[in-house]
């Protein structure tokens, strides 16, 4: 995969997430967890871009394991750190209602997606 595949994908991701938060705060009332959607939006969106870059290092790496170490890993930081930003946003803000989550997952799940068809395109590429 390209990076300018990867950023065309990386666009499309992007924008769906953001009109799936932006349908979910419409639709339901939770105002009060904008701060945490756009965070949450913001450090996914990171991490998108450093698992690819990553993955595409280590993709063609003379040790075999090390892509698959890379991914495996950035994957059980990601869910520790957005499992941390989600803990820290209940005992913190005390939010009125369990509703916020909903923008979270919606954009955990886009991000995801695309992490995964980006690293199964990279990992075709790696070394024959």
């Amino acid at each position: 995969m390209t990076y300018p595949r990867f950023a065309t994908l990386l666009a499309i991701c992007a924008t769906v997430a953001a009109l799936a938060a932006a349908v979910v705060h419409y639709l339901l009332n939770i105002d009060y967890a904008l701060p945490l959607t756009i965070g949450i939006y913001l450090l996914l969106l990171t991490i998108s871009v450093v698992i690819f870059w990553l993955g595409k290092r280590t993709a063609t790496a003379e040790n075999k394991f090390l892509f698959s170490n890379v991914f495996l890993g950035l994957t059980m930081v990601k869910m520790f750190l957005c499992g941390g930003v989600i803990v820290s946003y209940i005992v913190l803000a005390e939010p009125p209602g369990k509703l916020f989550v909903v923008p979270f997952f919606t954009s955990y799940i886009c991000f995801t997606l695309l992490e995964i068809i980006t690293l199964v395109a990279v990992a075709g590429e790696g070394k024959k």
